[in-house]
């Protein structure tokens, strides 16, 4: 029933009984209940629970290999576990507010100077400023028509360790700050519960970025090992700590993401953190495909019969 609700036949019933206005739509629990569904074989229907069955054990592997990553980071760092301080009160110096040209009470939270000295404790702790060749937040786009153009990134696209890359609007090259290319890392520069969110660009398809996604380049780090970092606590109490702006109009800026400070970890770790990430890219990819062929099996049985998705389930086998 989810894979049949997914697919098309599925999308377009829900389109029809949605109502009201954009930004306030409703699905209404008896307009569900309007929604047509094919009753097929009990074979058939085994063939689909158990695509969708492989698809969210993909899924969940792909999570765990995110998290090995980040305890890997952490583990190294003899970090995992850790409780920063959190006091209730503290004082600063007003010539350390002068210097920061910052007078928020949160930028001086003894929390943000506890992770500075823990990263300079390592000997190796590098600003991202001093290692990135490119440092650029997108504009606003020009979108296409047809489909024509690259692919655009936006905030929703950008989650945690990973990109999204799929049914995003096209927008021409002309007028763009900068073109996202493999091995690029993307940041969220705006917005209450997305802002930070950070992710090495593993597509090899070329894309543009929107003007609320900052990229950056680097060559002295590897990349993958970047945004886990910056996705870390390390990273997201730097990135915190960096943040502009009152309460729905968070803003963090390229030059902001330039102070953060980074470990400039031994290779051997940062290669070890980028084989769990590209494992759970691999398996998320095999679960969006095996989702995908779960659907397009659905609509074909509806077009053409049970044998003829039975067929293409069979020939799809080799490579989902």
């Amino acid at each position: 029933m989810a894979a049949f609700l997914a697919c098309s036949f599925g999308q377009a019933q829900i389109d029809r009984y949605v109502t009201g206005a954009t930004g306030q739509l409703h699905l209404y629990p008896n307009d569900v209940d309007r929604i047509l569904i094919p009753d097929f074989s009990e074979q058939f229907q085994a063939r689909i629970s158990h695509i969708y069955d492989w698809q969210a054990v993909e899924h969940g592997a792909s999570k765990s290999s995110q998290g090995r990553a980040e305890g890997e980071l952490l583990e190294q760092l003899g970090l995992r576990g850790w409780a920063p301080p959190q006091p209730l009160t503290f004082t600063g110096r007003a010539s350390s507010a002068f210097n920061a040209e910052r007078i928020d009470a949160q930028y001086f939270r003894p929390l943000f100077v506890e992770v500075e000295a823990r990263l300079a404790a390592t000997g190796s702790a590098l600003e991202l400023g001093s290692i990135l060749t490119t440092n650029a937040r997108g504009r606003q786009p020009q979108y296409a028509d047809g489909g024509e153009g690259l692919p655009v990134v936006n905030s929703k696209h950008v989650r945690t360790n990973r990109v999204i890359l799929s049914d995003n609007r096209t927008a021409t090259e002309e007028g763009s700050a900068v073109v996202i290319e493999n091995g690029d890392v993307l940041v969220n520069g705006t917005g209450e519960g997305t802002i930070g969110r950070a992710a090495s660009y593993l597509h090899t398809q070329r894309a543009l970025p929107d003007n609320h996604v900052t990229v950056l380049r680097t060559d002295a780090v590897d990349p993958v090992y970047l945004g886990v970092f910056l996705n870390s606590p390390l990273g997201q109490w730097q990135i915190e700590r960096q943040i502009k702006g009152s309460s729905g109009q968070v803003e963090l800026y390229p030059n902001d993401i330039a102070r953060i400070m980074i470990w400039n970890a031994p290779d051997e770790v940062q290669q070890s953190v980028r084989a769990a990430i590209l494992s759970a890219f691999d398996e998320e990819r095999r679960a969006r495909d095996l989702l995908e062929a779960a659907k397009r099996a659905i609509e074909i049985a509806i077009e053409d019969g049970e044998p003829a998705a039975m067929a293409y389930l069979d020939e799809a086998g080799s490579t989902i």
